[in-house]
């Protein structure tokens, strides 16, 4: 019996270690989301190296019903919402905090919307409402600017025509900026071209510039010419030099710029807005020009509407060196060396990031 009871003990003692590792190795860490994860394993169920740092926080909305909301935020409003009266009521809390993400499930609805006429017709009330305060009545009208329908951007020309003073008719006119839509709006946008309100006509343009189709872009260029202003609104920021073309609308500028005319400078910054395609018509038409002091007066200003891709970078870097027309070297050489200049800017800025916070940097468990 004495020589079995050693034995009896040093069994106990294994199978107490034994069962002590695999407690351990069964233990879970269970989150705020109710998840749980075998504590050293990986994803697929294997066994997982050590982490010599923390493991980085929860990011909300990375959980399964987090996912959901998020999926259910980028549907348009017709699959989100029953009925007109559930969607005023997520509009009106989504105003409280001006949600960009309800902005987005209401813009350009489908004309099939069942409930929309309704919706939209309780919204212009609220914002006809005195008791409304002005930063829900601001949300409310990029609601009506983003919709697409042609009476509810009527509805904010409307609002700065009849507006009790100028604050109002801002308010409104920040609105009609930011209008989207079809063919439809850009005409009735067009149409307001010829408004003797300034705040209407400039709100309008502005409206048009964000559109970027072949039709935007001949009502910007044909209202220029109608006010005979090489200026063309673009010292305001808008106008045909700060358009965003669309491909269709490419061949047409192009012929702008043929003309090498007043006007043809806002078409040569529209072309370069348009990033590879629209810089390779404009160093063509250059590079075929025989008027270069003219091309030198076109560009002025030029440089800044470059768009700073790999692309567009790499497509230059030649032309500085090899180029046949001296404009063309000129040009892609500036732009070049202001390139080179905002890449050092950005890494200096970037080291001074890096730097400035190493004083307050979170321990880990190698720097306790």
């Amino acid at each position: 019996m004495k020589k079995v009871l050693p034995v009896i003990i040093i069994v106990v003692i294994v199978a107490a270690l034994w069962f002590a590792i695999s407690s351990r190795g069964g233990e879970s860490v269970q989150g705020k989301s109710g998840s749980e994860k075998p504590l050293g394993l990986d994803k697929s169920g294997t066994k997982a190296t050590a982490r010599m740092t923390p493991a980085p926080p929860r990011i909300p909305g990375t959980t399964e019903e987090g996912e959901e909301e998020a999926a259910a935020e980028e549907r348009p409003a017709t699959e989100v919402y029953k009925n007109a009266d559930e969607a005023l009521e997520a509009v009106k809390k989504a105003a409280l905090d001006y949600d960009d993400l309800v902005l987005d499930q209401f813009t350009e609805l489908p004309a099939s919307c069942s409930w929309c006429d309704g919706f939209y017709s309780s919204l212009k009330d609220l914002i006809a409402s005195p008791d409304t305060k002005p930063e829900q009545r601001s949300y409310y009208a990029e609601l009506l600017a983003v919709s697409g329908r042609v009476e509810n951007v009527k509805t904010l020309v409307e609002g700065i025509l009849n507006a009790k003073n100028q604050e109002e008719a801002d308010l409104f006119a920040e609105a009609l900026e930011l209008t989207t839509g079809k063919e439809d709006v850009i005409k009735y946008l067009g149409e307001q071209l010829h408004q003797t309100n300034d705040t209407v006509k400039e709100a309008a343009v502005a409206a048009i510039t964000n559109q970027g189709s072949r039709l935007a872009v001949e009502m910007l260029y044909k209202n220029t010419l109608e006010r005979g202003d090489p200026d063309g609104y673009y010292s305001m920021g808008i106008g045909l030099g700060e358009v965003v073309p669309e491909e269709e609308a490419l061949p047409y500028l192009q012929d702008l710029v043929a003309k090498r005319d007043q006007y043809s400078h806002l078409a040569v910054k529209a072309l370069l807005n348009a990033g590879l395609d629209g810089t390779k018509i404009v160093v063509d038409l250059l590079s075929n020009s025989k008027n270069p002091e003219f091309d030198k007066e076109m560009l002025k200003g030029a440089k800044d509407h470059i768009a700073y891709d790999d692309d567009v970078i790499a497509f230059l870097r030649p032309l500085a060196e090899n180029s046949k027309s001296p404009v063309v070297r000129e040009f892609a050489t500036d732009v070049l060396k202001e390139f080179a200049q905002s890449q050092e800017e950005a890494g200096a800025n970037d080291i001074g990031d890096v730097t400035a916070p190493l004083d307050a940097a979170p321990m880990s468990p190698l720097n306790p």
